[in-house]
């Protein structure tokens, strides 16, 4: 295997151990998801970055810009499946109080006074439905929004469209800058 291939596997078991032993330490709390996100948008980035930069090294031939896009893309993807697949086994096995927390503040929310007036507001098809009716379709909404099934399909389209576009912006900046053609 390559070792750019072998690098995002790396960078992504970084980032599962990241996640991992936060909760295991107890450092993971319900609100805190901000700094794991940008773990792994970085861990990302440098999967994507340094994968790029090993493979371009081991051309014999320069390629063409699309070419490294999918080299870039390749990377992306492996570091992509890998932490979509664990965000997938942490919230439904690991940690599913943390979908359950996040459908409980979900009702606390709807059970707050006047919050039903504004969810009304936002959508005027649900003026003729009463409190119990809207409250049941919302929780509905909410276990299929909050299901690890939901967040591991966001996950790898998030990730996937960040490594798309990230392969894109770094091949750019290498192919202006790290492997000119002279």
């Amino acid at each position: 295997m390559k070792r750019a291939y072998l690098f995002a596997i790396v960078c992504a078991a970084m980032w599962m151990v990241i996640k991992w032993m936060s909760w295991a330490l107890g450092v993971f709390t319900f609100g805190s998801t901000g700094p794991y996100v940008l773990v792994n948008m970085f861990l990302l980035t440098v999967a994507i970055a340094i994968g790029l930069y090993l493979l371009k090294r081991e051309e014999v031939n320069p390629g063409n810009f699309l070419m490294d896009i999918k080299k870039g893309v390749a990377c992306g993807m492996i570091y992509t499946l890998l932490v979509s697949g664990f965000i997938y086994v942490f919230y439904a096995k690991i940690h599913p109080a943390y979908n359950e927390y996040q459908i409980q503040e979900s009702l606390e929310m709807l059970e707050k006074p006047g919050n039903m007036a504004k969810i009304r507001a936002k959508n005027p098809e649900l003026n003729s439905k009463s409190d119990k009716e809207i409250r049941g379709m919302l929780q509905q909404q909410d276990q299929l929004i909050y299901s690890a099934n939901f967040t591991f399909v966001i996950s790898l389209l998030g990730l996937t469209m960040y490594s798309i576009f990230n392969s894109i912006f770094i091949s750019l900046i290498y192919r202006k800058f790290l492997f000119r053609e002279r």
